[in-house]
């Protein structure tokens, strides 16, 4: 653990130091030397309590913030694979798939998926339509003559 409080100083290039104490032994380990360790608590000490407490965390807050952080990653990940589920169950109805297999709300949820789909392709095709009226750039599909919307 001392190890680790030097290699921190070091690459960090901050003063630090680490007490060990243990009940059972007679003579607390002390990084690094005891008066250099006392200087630095009296440096610490010194500081306003606000920014001595700023960043301070302990072992249940840090796990506490990591496991919310977790959760959400969990959440995005969840709402990803549905929607990349939707997708490919839309792939297999174009297929020819007659969606029998799928419970209502695998059904709903494709159908959500497909009504985001198609809106995106009529607010595209939209753009497209306006920038062709007003004189701008002919985008991406208008060569193929789509020109209208609907």
């Amino acid at each position: 653990m001392l190890k680790k409080v030097q290699e921190i100083s070091v690459l960090c290039g901050v003063d630090a130091c680490g007490i060990i104490y243990s009940p059972e032994e007679a003579v607390s380990q002390v990084w690094p030397q005891t008066h250099d360790a006392g200087r630095i608590l009296t440096e610490f000490n010194n500081l306003p309590e606000l920014e001595r407490t700023r960043k301070m965390t302990n072992h249940l807050a840090f796990l506490q913030a990591r496991c919310a952080t977790l959760r959400e990653k969990v959440v995005k990940k969840e709402n990803d694979n549905t929607k990349l589920e939707a997708r490919a169950l839309i792939c297999e109805g174009f297929g020819g798939s007659d969606f029998a297999e799928l419970s209502p709300n695998e059904l709903q949820v494709t159908a959500n998926t497909l009504d985001n789909l198609i809106s995106n392709v009529f607010g595209r095709m939209m753009t497209l339509s306006k920038q062709a009226q007003n004189g701008g750039v002919v985008g991406a599909g208008m060569e193929r003559g789509v020109t209208k919307p609907f």
